[in-house]
């Protein structure tokens, strides 16, 4: 069932973080910081990730309530942080591009994602519980 998850999660992320991803570059594009960027590529995945998932991944049926919303937020806000301290290093400091630092780094953003969701954020509410 673990394996099963993990593979839902990342067929969802792969669609999730390609749209997230978009948005980024396209920001990056018209000029805009990369943490700007970044913020505007984490609103909308934060909620089209926590759709998909709910539904697909953890099987939750009804609304979202407002504790799960909460718990999505906290947690991304974390994995925020890890993101641009991340990007910070490899673009502020050892001057790398910012797409290609972005897409390394998605690597470790995509296996804390996943941690948060099955382990913090969708933890109780499994299988309609």
């Amino acid at each position: 069932m673990f394996i099963k998850k993990f593979l839902t999660f990342n067929i969802i992320g792969v669609f999730n973080t390609s749209v997230a991803y978009l948005i980024y570059s396209i920001f990056i594009y018209l000029g805009s910081h990369y943490i700007i960027a970044l913020l505007i590529d984490y609103v909308v995945g934060i909620f089209l990730g926590l759709m998909l998932n709910k539904r697909y991944t953890f099987n939750v049926n009804g609304r979202i309530g407002h504790k799960i919303i909460i718990k999505a937020i906290i947690s991304n806000v974390f994995i925020f942080l890890i993101n641009v301290a991340i990007l910070y290093l490899l673009i502020d400091v050892f001057e790398n591009n910012a797409y290609l630092s972005q897409l390394f780094t998605l690597i470790v953003i995509a296996i804390s994602s996943f941690l948060f969701y099955k382990y913090y954020i969708f933890k109780v509410c499994e299988n309609g519980k």
